[in-house]
């Protein structure tokens, strides 16, 4: 423990040695100490003051940054410089803490918008070289305005139509022109304000009828003028007659009926053609103005009937044929000489006039109607019977006209349907098709005993749909010979002494309507002895000596009636079964008094 404590004592007196000559203090053998700062008032700058005693040259630090500016000045201090003064000097700025040295070849990106001015410069920076670069960006025609980067140039514009000319000068991309410049040059009317950027033009219509002819040129002007456009519109053959603009095939026409003769030529027309002249040729009869058109026909209607026959040839029309000449067909004229008939007819005589024919197929020339006695088909089945005329199939039968069929098929020469009794679709099935009376087979058992339940075979009877007796739709007959009898149903009690009390037993029995006594499906009380009817419930009972009513244990259960037998009692807590006075202890009841009382 010595030990160390001469340690730390030997390191304390070092280092009070190593700050004793770092502060420069340490009077000893050097004269008086009036402040007692350990320093000499030889030495000491302020020996009135023990706060301050060495003298630090220094320079005024404004912006606080640790680098001074202006004259070095002597400061008495305690051995460092107060706030607001520096040991080294320097400050390229000294209101900016942020900036204190100078740094050449660099470029100015003020704006920070990675293109620099114009450089290299020398500027006063910090530890960053925030806006400068060593190294030069992308021109900028004005570092004060991030958004503006490139320069580009404006034309002189005196007459403020945002077209410019002469010489440029340069201006920021994206801002607006100098004031009285434009962005755009080659104003073709540098004074004339409605007038700047030449105007292309590739027709010309001079006449002014619409109609254009080629011709491209410029003009400077706001809007193209009248007469000059870029669009064509048609090819003007004259355009300097404003009544001509089209190139027309034409023919002479000499009997002015719109159709020409000759060859065609082109001449130079309006919206009309010119007075003797048409735009078809081919005039058929050019001296006769009241036909002028080769029309040919294929077929003729002689006599008027509106039903033609083929026949062709060529006629020199007004534009359509005359009566009498077709181009197509219309029907097929059997007799083209006569009017009244025009149509032939392929039909079978109608001998009984029911509509339907027999026999070979004849050719008649008639008017546009079929001819009476006659018809389109041949199939009459009966050719003179007028009621019936065609072969109607069927599949069932219904002979007795109970509407029951029976199947049967076959074909029938009949009229508009079948006769009653043919039928297409069934209906049931009759058993008997010659009896009105009966027509539906139904199963039925023999009732002997007639309580409308059968038994034995099933036996199949043809009925009107209802069995009658001695016969029944059942054959469950538990006692066929017995007509009071005739189920066979299940009890679940019985009560054989009939007092009225039923004990359990499961059987069955023949019976009518219902179940006779002594069977019973629903219990009426517990029978403890169904064979005497005096006895029925079961009880629990105490023996009674003394006939007070009361009894003593031990209990017994005893088959019972409507009365309790002597000697018996329903109750149990007699405390002296042989004093008939005596029936309760006191005792107990004074404990049971006490228990209860509130």
């Amino acid at each position: 423990m010595g030990t160390m404590r001469s340690t730390w004592l030997a390191l304390a007196l070092v280092l009070m040695g190593l700050q004793s000559a770092c502060s420069g203090r340490g009077a000893e053998g050097r004269g008086p100490d009036s402040d007692g700062d350990g320093v000499s008032d030889a030495e000491d700058c302020a020996g009135g003051s023990a706060r301050f005693w060495q003298p630090l040259p220094a320079y005024r630090d404004t912006d606080g940054d640790g680098v001074g500016t202006g004259p070095q000045e002597t400061l008495c201090t305690d051995g460092t410089l107060p706030d607001g003064w520096a040991a080294g000097a320097g400050d390229c700025d000294d209101a900016d803490f942020t900036r204190w040295r100078r740094v050449e070849g660099l470029y100015p990106d003020l704006d920070d918008d990675g293109a620099t001015g114009a450089g290299p410069v020398t500027a006063c920076v910090g530890n960053s070289l925030s806006g400068y670069h060593e190294a030069p960006g992308p021109p900028d025609c004005d570092d004060a305005a991030p958004r503006f980067q490139q320069s580009t140039q404006s034309w002189l514009d005196a007459d403020r139509d945002g077209v410019g000319s002469g010489a440029g000068v340069s201006y920021c991309l994206g801002s607006h022109p100098p004031p009285g410049y434009a962005a755009l040059d080659g104003d073709c009317a540098p004074d004339d304000s409605t007038r700047s950027v030449p105007l292309p033009y590739l027709y010309r219509d001079r006449d002014g009828d619409g109609a254009t002819v080629p011709e491209s040129g410029t003009l400077c002007a706001a809007l193209l003028p009248i007469g000059y456009t870029t669009l064509e519109s048609g090819l003007d053959c004259d355009d300097t007659d404003r009544t001509r603009w089209a190139l027309r095939d034409t023919y002479v026409d000499t009997d002015g009926d719109g159709f020409g003769v000759g060859a065609h030529a082109l001449r130079c027309m309006g919206a009309t053609l010119d007075p003797g002249y048409a735009a078809q040729g081919e005039d058929c009869a050019p001296e006769d103005r009241t036909v002028w058109q080769w029309h040919s026909y294929s077929h003729r209607d002689h006599d008027g009937d509106g039903a033609t026959v083929p026949e062709s040839g060529v006629l020199c029309t007004a534009g359509t044929l005359p009566e009498g000449h077709h181009e197509w067909p219309l029907g097929h004229d059997c007799d083209d000489g006569n009017r009244d008939v025009r149509v032939s007819w392929s039909l079978y005589p109608d001998t009984d006039g029911d509509g339907v024919g027999s026999g070979a197929q004849e050719t008649l020339c008639a008017g546009p109607q079929r001819p009476g006695g006659y018809s389109f088909v041949d199939t009459d089945c009966a050719s003179t019977d007028a009621t019936v005329w065609q072969l109607l199939s069927y599949l069932h039968r219904d002979v007795d006209g109970d509407s029951y069929t029976v199947p049967e098929s076959g074909l029938l020469c009949s009229g508009a349907a079948l006769p009653p009794g043919y039928l297409t679709a069934s209906n049931g099935f009759d058993c008997d098709d010659a009896d009105l009376t009966v027509y539906l087979r139904l199963q039925a058992w023999a009732d002997t005993d007639a309580d409308g339940v059968g038994a034995g075979p099933a036996t199949m009877l043809c009925t009107d749909g209802t069995v009658r007796a001695p016969w029944s739709t059942t054959g469950t007959d538990c006692a066929a010979e017995d007509g009071a009898r005739w189920q066979t149903r299940t009890y679940f009690h019985v009560d054989r002494d009939a007092d009225g009390h039923t004990t359990p037993e499961k059987g069955q029995q023949c019976v009518g309507a219902a179940l006779p006594a002594p069977y019973f499906t629903q219990a009426t009380g517990n029978d403890c002895d169904d064979t005497a009817p005096d006895l029925f419930r079961w009880a629990v009972v105490y023996r009674d000596e003394d006939a007070d009513g009361v009894g003593t244990p031990p209990r017994s259960i005893s088959c019972l009636g409507q009365s309790l037998p002597a000697g018996f009692s329903f109750k149990g807590y007699d405390v002296d079964d042989a004093d008939a006075a005596v029936q309760e202890d006191e005792d107990e009841d004074l404990l049971v008094e006490l228990i209860l009382s509130p």
